[in-house]
């Protein structure tokens, strides 16, 4: 009889079953879980704990459980908690070396949870060389410059003495240099007035017509002297008409000379100005108090985004740089062999999420949303990751919306988007600025907030719009003096109810600025600017009295040069009124 079952082929076939699937049990979630945690914690540079992994064949999948990153810059902090993770996999694409996530669900995220252990690990030189180079060195250089420190506006009186001893003064140079002007134009008119008629020459014109008036005789000696006196009347004439022509435009250079000199006595007052603005608090000085009232906490802000912005950088720098699509032709090395892989339709990357459900259990409330299409090939499927999220039942916020996108279906200029709006937004003890003059604290306001980012390759633009009622300023300074400027504008931002808010940044994440508008800076600068102006003034009459005394000197050379000129003057009328008289004797009777 023939035998159907051969038992000894299905023992063993079972007993092989039987401990593959044993392996598969004890070993292979747990060499998945150790993977993990292997991959994570190189990646993040600090400890990645996974408390379970469950890899399944039929359907195909993954599911974690526990998952903690550790914050790198706080061991004692974990800076995201999964609670669960459940992924399906796509097993068409897995045999073909490719991981295509059509759906991955997490819950259970939370973030800045406390650790039991401390996640730190030791740095080996080449993760110490990835952390100098991820760009957040450049990123917090930026930070530093743009906001630096702030520091409430001072009426601290400046040094006059100490500012006059490094700026130069405009009414000295002014004296100066009209001096070395008056005394080259003198030395100029010294030798006009040499080519012209002098009292020697004028004099020999009067020896002239003395003699014509003596002459007597014939008619034709009366003739003759007749024709002479024409033609001494025109020598004179043109002599006179250079005189002329002299005098207008010595009087034009010496009247100019004059105001110039009489001006040099209201320079100080310009100089005194000028240096009073530039070193002392003035009005215009206090136009934009928002950057000093909101740009610390925006600033704190922009450097926790620039800080995440440098934890992720090394992964999208290994997004390609994009090239040719000519394929290029590879000869295959003998003997090692060619693995070719050939074109698909539709084209897809090695590694794709499709769609990723996230529940996240925030300090705030519950936050709800969903990624799709997150993959380093863009450029390979042709599609952005997207994201788009909700808060609902959240403290203090009434609705929270927030999408965006990273695009980088083309490489070579990625683009990148988010929007978020907040509505209902409830502030409560705020703090603005932690400075022991100027303690300044929002303690209850409600309003809406929008924010706009978006970025093109390296460049930057981003917005911030808000506008708030209900609105009630704290200044805490205890016993301090209250007349001054903390004063003054502790008792206006006191007595606000509402305010609104504009900020802008521009530039790249490792250059660039940031301004803040609000209308808050009327309110304020009324509140200070009488005791702006009278500080001002203060410095400026004790600044105008230095140079005042700087000048005295070059003054006094100045108005020295311009009395040489009233010698000139006297020399010139002179000769212009003894030609007159020549003239009017040459007028002879026949």
């Amino acid at each position: 009889m023939k035998r159907w079952i051969r038992w000894k082929g299905l023992v063993a076939f079972t007993v092989v079953v039987v401990v593959i699937g044993l392996v598969w049990a004890i070993v292979v979630d747990e060499v998945v879980r150790r993977g993990i945690e292997y991959v994570g914690t190189k990646a993040v540079g600090a400890k990645v704990d996974l408390a379970k992994a469950d890899l399944s064949l039929f359907p195909t999948g993954l599911e974690l459980s526990g998952l903690a990153v550790t914050n790198p810059d706080a061991p004692m902090q974990n800076a995201v908690e999964i609670g669960h993770m459940k992924m399906d996999l796509d097993p068409g694409y897995l045999i073909r070396r490719k991981a295509i996530i059509e759906e991955m669900s997490v819950e259970g995220l939370r973030f800045n949870t406390p650790r039991k252990v401390s996640g730190e690990i030791a740095k080996t030189d080449e993760s110490a060389q990835d952390g100098e180079n991820d760009g957040d060195s450049g990123a917090g250089a930026a930070f530093k410059k743009v906001c630096g420190d702030f520091t409430m506006p001072s009426f601290s009186k400046p040094d006059v003495k100490a500012i006059l001893a490094k700026e130069p003064l405009a009414s000295v140079q002014l004296a100066q240099n009209l001096e070395k002007k008056m005394d080259t134009d003198k030395e100029k008119w010294e030798k006009e007035f040499a080519r012209l008629a002098d009292e020697k020459t004028l004099n020999d014109y009067k020896a002239r017509i003395d003699k014509l008036k003596g002459s007597t005789g014939s008619l034709s000696s009366i003739l003759g002297a007749a024709g002479d006196a024409n033609q001494l009347q025109e020598d004179i004439r043109k002599d006179l008409k250079l005189l002329n022509e002299a005098k207008t435009a010595f009087t034009e250079d010496l009247s100019t000379y004059r105001r110039q000199v009489g001006e040099l006595t209201q320079a100080p007052m310009a100089d005194a100005r000028r240096l009073a603005e530039k070193y002392s608090l003035t009005s215009a000085g206090l136009g934009n108090l928002s950057q000093l009232i909101f740009g610390e906490r925006l600033c704190g802000w922009v450097g926790t985004a620039a800080q995440w912005y440098g934890k992720i950088r090394p992964y999208l720098d290994k997004i390609p740089e994009g090239g040719s699509d000519e394929p290029v032709e590879q000869t295959p090395l003998r003997g090692k062999g060619l693995n070719i892989r050939f074109a698909e339709t539709p084209p897809m990357p090695d590694f794709l999420i499709r769609k990723i459900k996230i529940g996240a259990e925030l300090t705030a409330g519950e936050f709800n949303g969903t990624i799709q299409n997150v993959t380093l090939d863009q450029h390979i499927l042709g599609s952005p990751t997207t994201f788009a999220f909700k808060g609902k039942n959240m403290a203090h916020v009434d609705a929270l919306d927030l999408t965006g996108a990273a695009n980088y279906v083309n490489p070579a200029e990625p683009k990148n988007d988010v929007k978020m709006t907040l509505k209902g937004l409830g502030l409560a003890n705020l703090p603005l600025i932690e400075q022991e003059d100027f303690p300044l604290t929002v303690k209850s306001a409600v309003g809406d907030l929008n924010l706009d980012l978006a970025t093109v390759n390296k460049a930057l633009n981003a917005g911030v719009k808000g506008d708030f009622d209900s609105v009630q300023f704290v200044v805490d300074n205890g016993d301090k003096d209250k007349t001054g400027i903390a004063g003054a504008l502790a008792s206006a931002i006191t007595g606000v109810e509402r305010f609104s808010l504009k900020a802008d940044a521009e530039g790249t994440l490792s250059d660039y600025s940031v301004s803040v508008k609000s209308d808050l800076d009327r309110v304020l600068k009324s509140a200070v600017s009488n005791l702006v102006r009278s500080q001002s003034d203060k410095i400026e009459t004790a600044l105008k009295e230095k140079i005042n005394e700087q000048l005295k000197g070059p003054l006094q050379s100045a108005q020295g040069s311009l009395a040489g000129f009233d010698t000139l003057e006297e020399e010139l009328t002179k000769r212009l009124n003894l030609g007159d008289e020549l003239l009017k004797g040459l007028k002879i009777s026949f």
